[in-house]
Parts: C-alpha cells; sequence; structure tokens
C-alpha cells in the first residue's frame, strides 16, 4: 500500500518493546538503561508512523505528545534525573497518550474491516 514509514515505525516498535522486555529481568532500578534505549524507539516509532496522514489527526496528536514525552523522560534520566520506568509525573504521563493512540490505531483497523 506506500505505507513504508508506518511499517517502518512498527518495526521500530517491535525493537523497543524487545529492549523494554529484555530489562525486565533486571529488575526495577537495574532495567532503567534498556528502559531509556526502549522508550527512546518508542518515540521514534510514534513519529514515523504518525507522520504521513494515514491516521486521523487526533490520533496524530497523541502519538505526538506520547513521544515527546518519552524523549524528554529519556533525556533526564541520561542527564542523571533519579526516574524509574514508574516515576510520575514523567515518564508515567506518557502511557495515556501511548494508550490512547493504540485505541485509535485499533479503532481504525477494525472499521477497515467492515
Amino acid at each position: 500500500m506506500g505505507n513504508d514509514c508506518i511499517a517502518a515505525g512498527f518495526l521500530t516498535f517491535l525493537a523497543g518493546e524487545t529492549l523494554l522486555l529484555a530489562g525486565n529481568a533486571a529488575g526495577l532500578e537495574a532495567s532503567v538503561p534498556s528502559y531509556v534505549g526502549g522508550i527512546s524507539l518508542w518515540a521514534a516509532a510514534l513519529v514515523m508512523v504518525s507522520a504521513p496522514k494515514t491516521f486521523s489527526l487526533w490520533m496524530r496528536l497523541t502519538a505526538l505528545v506520547a513521544a515527546v514525552l518519552f524523549v524528554i523522560s529519556a533525556c533526564m534520566i541520561l542527564w542523571g534525573a533519579p526516574l524509574l520506568p514508574t516515576s510520575a509525573p514523567l515518564p508515567a504521563a506518557g502511557y495515556p497518550f501511548l494508550v490512547l493512540t493504540f485505541v485509535g490505531w485499533i479503532w481504525t483497523l477494525l472499521r477497515a474491516e467492515r
């Protein structure tokens, strides 16, 4: 269908999720380096999937908000802030926007089958 950027974005999600899951075995504090890599890949994937105008504007905006929040979280951790994957308000603030984006993608795919 010519949606190479979206396909590459979903493959980037796969790489990010793999990195996140690999770090889980180390425990919460020891998983922070792989967590930073994972959410960085998530942010890149969200931008790649949202760049084309395939999905609705609200989905693209929620994806971009989540990406920005994940990048801010990753930068803060890299600069020495003592953030864990479960810390609030960051990085936890990015997850509701990520979930809204996922719901929109699922809704779009289910609607297309009708």
